[in-house]
């Protein structure tokens, strides 16, 4: 749903749309304003979040993979008695290795997975460079559309809608 916070402009989750510039909120506070001036292109996108998801991917795979091998060679170290956490019978011994194996793992998973996080955002290009604002991840395309024809006739912005061609979501 459309929230219109006065009439010189309109909100929707994170993004406000007036006619002096585009604005990114957290709550109250201003994350990102970008002026209409600076503004040279909008475009509506749906993407990964990751800034720089080769390295996210090789990282992640690298520490699951790892892992993973780690956990296997101290299962199979273990099992055929050359395990180095032997202990007396009665006393604790926390076993750091593989629970850093798991850790390991676990933050390998939550990379990957990372990857696979999309969401929609506009993608503003200006005279210095581009600007992400980010819809929140709960938002209904219908209203991602709304928002954007509203902008579009009161504010006369040119945004790109394709993406919502290509991924053939009817109108």
């Amino acid at each position: 749903m459309v929230v219109d916070s006065d009439i010189n402009s309109i909100r929707y989750s994170k993004v406000e749309i007036s006619d002096s510039g585009i604005i990114e909120r957290n709550g109250n506070s201003i994350v990102i304003t970008i002026p209409r001036e600076q503004i040279r292109q909008i475009k509506l996108c749906y993407d990964t979040m990751a800034k720089n998801p080769f390295c996210q991917y090789f990282l992640g795979f690298t520490l699951l993979s790892l892992g993973l091998i780690g956990l296997l060679v101290t299962f199979f170290a273990g099992v055929h008695g050359n395990s180095p956490a032997h202990a007396e019978p009665g006393t604790f011994v926390f076993p750091l290795v593989p629970a850093a194996l798991w850790l390991m793992i676990g933050a390998g998973i939550w990379l990957l997975m990372g990857i696979f996080r999309a969401r929609y955002h506009l993608w503003i290009y200006t005279e210095t460079g581009i600007r992400k604002i980010v819809f929140d991840k709960t938002v209904d395309i219908g209203e991602i559309r709304q928002f954007i024809r509203k902008a579009q006739v009161n504010f006369g912005y040119e945004i790109d809608m394709s993406v919502l061609e290509k991924n053939h979501l009817p109108s």
